[in-house]
């Protein structure tokens, strides 16, 4: 409960735009994630940090210190793990597609097989959520400004799959 709550506190002071960039130099970064990383099954504490990492994620400060904790496959391993949470699944394809992102030198970062294959899963998992579509399809579009990240897109199997259901049931 301290974790989930402390989770809680560094989402909602990372809220405003200065302190978020505070809360991420002062280590709220790297004490999310070691908590989602102790608390691997908790669903909770996962939506608690997962609120905060992505209002982080919007600070180039927070983005390099998750990138630098792992946080590309942090993310992705507890969307694996939490398949059915539609708010994981969103929030989730949000922080690995805002991670990726580097504003200074405009470029994206390579993301792993298993990242793009949770963004993959997420859709087909909740082929009626809206929110999951949007965040997934927002993402992918992100991540393939990176040939990398095409090759991948591209070899996975259920691609084209999640990608005629998201265009069937929102088009």
């Amino acid at each position: 409960d301290i974790q989930t709550s402390a989770c809680g506190v560094l989402w909602s002071l990372s809220t405003s735009p200065y302190q978020r960039k505070r809360v991420a130099e002062a280590g709220g970064c790297d004490a999310i994630l070691n908590a989602m990383s102790v608390y691997a099954e908790d669903d909770t504490l996962r939506v608690m940090a997962f609120g905060a990492l992505k209002v982080l994620s919007f600070s180039n400060v927070g983005k390099t210190k998750m990138r630098s904790c792992g946080a590309l496959s942090l993310v992705a391993d507890a969307m694996r793990k939490h398949e059915h949470n539609p708010v994981i699944q969103s929030d989730g394809c949000v922080i690995l597609g805002n991670i990726a992102v580097n504003i200074e030198d405009d470029s994206v970062v390579s993301i792993s097989e298993g990242g793009v294959e949770a963004i993959i899963r997420a859709i087909l998992n909740h082929p009626d959520s809206l929110e999951v579509h949007e965040a997934a399809c927002f993402t992918l579009k992100t991540l393939a400004s990176s040939a990398e990240n095409v090759a991948l897109i591209r070899k996975n199997d259920m691609m084209k799959d999640a990608l005629d259901l998201a265009f069937e049931n929102h088009p």
